[in-house]
């Protein structure tokens, strides 16, 4: 397993509650991720702050995949994103079945919103 990060989200710009940041990176991550942490930086958030990890799915990758997204929370912390799995190629969910981890091959995207004008987050990524 590898720690890759920080990303950071960028500094919020707007008025309070409804700031937002918005940054992308061009580093691919490949692999599975199994865990996120999110480290909120400046004053303290309001407790509307978002979080929202995605692929960007710039082509050739395929499209943007939600990694995690961290609504209304704003305390560091680590958070374990599943996927719920498909029983066939119908694309019915099984019930309360998710996978292990979030496979992954693309760069990342780090948005907040929701934030007060000097927030910001780093993100790091556990990957197997």
């Amino acid at each position: 397993m590898n720690i890759v990060g920080p990303y950071n989200s960028g500094v919020a710009a707007g008025s309070a509650g409804a700031a937002t940041a918005n940054t992308d990176y061009s580093t691919k991550v490949n692999g599975k991720v199994t865990a996120v942490y999110i480290d909120y930086k400046g004053t303290v958030p309001p407790a509307t702050i978002d979080v929202t990890i995605t692929t960007k799915g710039t082509a050739p990758s395929a499209p943007p995949l939600t990694i995690l997204k961290a609504t209304n929370i704003n305390t560091d912390g680590w958070f374990f994103p599943r996927a719920q799995v498909h029983l066939n190629t119908s694309g019915a969910a099984i019930s309360a079945v998710y996978n292990d981890g979030m496979p992954i091959n693309d760069s990342l995207n780090i948005l907040i919103a929701e934030a007060d004008a000097d927030n910001n987050v780093d993100v790091w990524l556990l990957v197997e």
